[in-house]
């Protein structure tokens, strides 16, 4: 595999890939980049293992060239999107008047004059996704316990961000929509960022390449070497300052002790 990377892929410092996967031929599942004269590959199908990293040689312009600026990303796979349209069963949310849509605001008071929609068929509060201040996607939050909890409608939006006021630049990554807009209303002018799962893809890191001055990962408390892993990686791709916060509980429940060190972390980083 190490010789179909260093002979197939040819790419430049910085650059970056995405293709079907040369092991399970899985469509535009495999991704490339060269980072300081190596190629980080990896398949993000669940069912292949293929991922690792070869050395290559930086010609000199390379070398000058990765010094004198940041790493970008070189595509946006989200940039040609349609808008968005609402299947005709999802209406907004003040107009539904539904106990299931009341008991899940009461619950998350946070939520309260935030734009959610409802989705009469399955019972979801509906999240809007926007990009580039479009609507390109939208995520339910099932509210009768139904399989699966979280569903996304359009099945291309690959995130989820909230800021509160003009951002600071600071991202905090989480895995859900409810704890991203606890951080951006708990913190205002940091941005939640919800990756939607529990996987880091190219598209997340585009996003804060673009848009992040430095970044704190703050996912589950069970998952303490992914945000390790995530931090690393988001390090690697763009070169920004990157902290870890173990937190005790997730963060939407606010548990007095996570929102503190929070709190310090983004002053340490804004100062």
């Amino acid at each position: 595999m190490n010789n179909y990377i260093e002979e197939t892929l040819d790419l430049t410092e910085g650059e970056s890939i995405r293709r079907d996967c040369p092991k399970c031929g899985s469509k535009n599942t495999f991704t490339a980049r060269k980072v300081d004269g190596r190629i980080i590959y990896n398949c993000y199908k669940l069912s292949c293992d293929l991922k690792g990293l070869v050395s290559t040689a930086m010609t000199i312009d390379e070398m000058n060239s990765y010094f004198r600026k940041p790493l970008v990303e070189t595509y946006n796979n989200n940039k040609d999107l349609a808008t968005f349209v609402y299947p005709e069963y999802v209406i907004d949310g003040e107009a539904a008047q539904n106990g299931h849509l009341r008991r899940f605001i009461m619950r998350w008071p946070i939520l309260y004059h935030e734009k959610l929609m409802y989705d009469v068929k399955t019972k979801r509060a509906v999240f809007p996704i926007y990009k580039g201040g479009r609507l390109i996607d939208a995520i339910g939050r099932a509210l009768d316990g139904a399989i699966p909890k979280w569903y996304r409608y359009g099945g291309v939006g690959s995130y989820y961000k909230r800021c509160m006021g003009k951002p600071n630049g600071i991202y905090v990554i989480v895995e859900d929509v409810i704890s991203a807009i606890t951080v951006a209303k708990r913190m205002p002018r940091t941005t939640g960022f919800a990756i939607l799962g529990t996987s880091l893809t190219d598209d997340h890191l585009a996003d804060i390449s673009d848009n992040a001055s430095s970044c704190l990962v703050a996912l589950d408390p069970d998952a303490l070497s992914k945000s390790i892993e995530f931090s690393k990686k988001i390090q690697l791709w763009t070169g920004l300052s990157t902290w870890v916060l173990h937190v005790e509980d997730d963060i939407k429940y606010e548990r007095e002790k996570d929102i503190t060190n929070l709190r310090i972390l983004i002053d340490g980083a804004i100062e």
